[in-house]
């Protein structure tokens, strides 16, 4: 090799890791597990989980299952259909492999044969996931699995705040209820105003305990509003960047002032701590300390959503902090 020849240069993205937002070893390891085809190990583990880790598990796991529901449908036939964690497990898988069909465009780009198929998934997902509420009533995250069967559904906005209150009933401080509340009640689905998510957003914030998670959902409701702005409007490319602008205006101050009440010095660390500094490392870019300290605290672990509101999720995040 001549002292001149030039190394390869790396990618932007090498090293990123696309979703997989969470520190836990364990699931780490159960997820390559599922990959290689064993449900055993993270059967196991799954039962041992409660609260926000129990729902961070069950996503892990049904991502990895992604293609796969049939063989967890066998397994929870074996067993006599009542396993509360294969059901909880398979309702997510289904719900998945449903929204994978649909696709995320817009519904106009979505066919009809599509459609069908999404809906017939997501009634199976349905029967699923009442089986495991039926076998675990006390158990909240069957509920955080069926706001998402009810948002393909098209369930109306009351059911969808019953399916928050069962949630919250179990686990009040349920990040991924009230997370997905938000997606249940955007402008995108039925037709409500962007302030009406934005001041649930704010009020969770508000009312979250200084050191929780759970403020981290105001990060969502920004985030999803400035995708509709992007997105959901016929306004002119001007008067989009004009919208978007006023909303960071508007919403940065409340944005940075809710991360420093989340991370107070000698908090517990929670199982959704990456989710949510994904969002504020996507919302902050141009606030470089919060911003940077956030994407930071991803350990190059890059969540599909908010990124890839951007574009590929990847090359967005190495956009703004690695180039």
């Amino acid at each position: 090799m001549g002292i001149f020849t030039r190394k390869k240069r790396l990618s932007p993205t090498d090293g990123l890791i696309l979703g997989r937002t969470w520190v836990d070893r364990e699931l780490d390891a159960a997820v390559a597990a599922v990959e290689a085809g064993g449900f055993d190990t993270a059967l196991a583990g799954l039962k041992e989980q409660n609260g926000d880790r129990r729902g961070i598990w069950n996503a892990g796991l049904a991502e990895a299952a992604k293609g796969r529901s049939e063989q967890l449908e066998a397994r929870l036939e074996d067993v006599g259909g009542r396993d509360p964690d294969l059901l909880v497990w398979l309702a997510q898988t289904l719900v998945l492999e449903g929204w994978e069909v649909r696709t995320g465009y817009v519904a106009s780009m979505v066919s009809d044969q599509q459609f069908r198929t999404f809906h017939d998934i997501l009634r199976t997902a349905r029967e699923v996931v009442e089986a495991a509420i039926e076998v675990a009533p006390d158990d909240p995250t069957p509920w955080t699995v069926y706001q998402w069967v009810a948002i393909g559904l098209g369930a109306d906005l009351d059911r969808h705040e019953e399916l928050f209150q069962e949630a919250i009933a179990r686990h009040p401080t349920s990040y991924a209820a009230h997370g997905n509340k938000v997606h249940a009640i955007a402008p995108k689905w039925y037709g409500t105003t962007i302030e009406e998510m934005l001041a649930f957003g704010a009020e969770t914030a508000d009312q979250a305990a200084p050191g929780s998670v759970l403020v981290g959902v105001l990060g969502k409701a920004v985030a999803e509003a400035r995708l509709h702005v992007f997105g959901f409007t016929d306004a002119s490319a001007m008067k989009k960047v004009a919208a978007a602008t006023k909303l960071a205006n508007t919403w940065t101050d409340p944005l940075i002032a809710a991360r420093e009440k989340w991370l107070q010095p000698g908090r517990a660390p929670e199982a959704p701590d990456l989710d949510a500094h994904n969002y504020f490392a996507y919302l902050l870019k141009k606030h470089r300390d919060e911003g940077r300290a956030s994407a930071d605290a991803m350990f190059n672990r890059v969540g599909t959503l908010p990124w890839a509101y951007g574009g590929d999720p990847l090359e967005a995040f190495a956009e703004e902090y690695r180039r």
